[in-house]
């Protein structure tokens, strides 16, 4: 993937302009529009950034992030910590979580996934999405079941419906799995998201 190296500023930009308060608030007035179109948003701008990092500076990081490992188990902790309850509950209610918010979720999810997800063989890119999958089917019929709200800032209501979405985006993911390993279905990737050869890759070429 050929991303030009003066792109850097796109995404900080659209970052910065999440952080204000008019569309901040917005995305966080609803529990359906913090958890699937803000924090998604930040990953994704995060994963853009790590797709204009120069060689040099990736390959600095190279030796601390070997096969993936260590960004990977960086992304996993903290999606997992982002998607419960409390912590969305957290950024709303105290200035100190939004803000680990808004950098820990470009730089610890979106990033790092950006420089590590290619680097890992397909068994281990297969067991993340497994878990990834099920995370969602878990959370989506917790939110739909349990007679309590989970959090204090979002209506009972709210809730059910995030769940909801979350089962239907989980039963969507399925369907393409399933399509895609039983009768060999691919979709056409955006650019931005096409694979891009690792390091050890480049070093081996001519």
């Amino acid at each position: 993937m050929k991303v030009s190296k003066r792109s850097w500023y796109l995404p900080c930009l659209i970052w910065g302009l999440l952080a204000l308060p008019p569309l901040r608030h917005a995305l966080e007035m609803s529990m359906i529009t913090h958890m699937l179109v803000q924090l998604p948003v930040l990953a994704f701008l995060g994963w853009w950034l790590g797709q204009t990092f120069p060689e040099k500076l990736k390959r600095r990081i190279a030796p601390w992030n070997r096969w993936g490992i260590s960004g990977m188990i960086l992304v996993v902790v903290t999606v997992f910590y982002w998607m419960l309850p409390r912590a969305l509950d957290a950024a709303i209610s105290e200035p100190l979580f939004e803000i680990a918010k808004f950098i820990g979720i470009p730089l610890f999810v979106g990033t790092a996934l950006s420089l590590s997800w290619f680097q890992l063989n397909f068994i281990a890119r297969g067991v993340l999405m497994l878990e990834f999958w099920a995370m969602f089917m878990r959370l989506g019929w917790l939110y739909v079941v349990l007679p309590d709200r989970l959090c204090a800032n979002y209506l009972l209501g709210e809730q059910r419906i995030l769940g909801r979405a979350l089962l239907i985006l989980g039963g969507i993911w399925a369907v393409n799995w399933t399509l895609r390993v039983l009768f060999g279905v691919k979709w056409k990737k955006p650019k931005m998201l096409a694979s891009s050869p690792s390091l050890s890759e480049k070093n081996k070429s001519p």
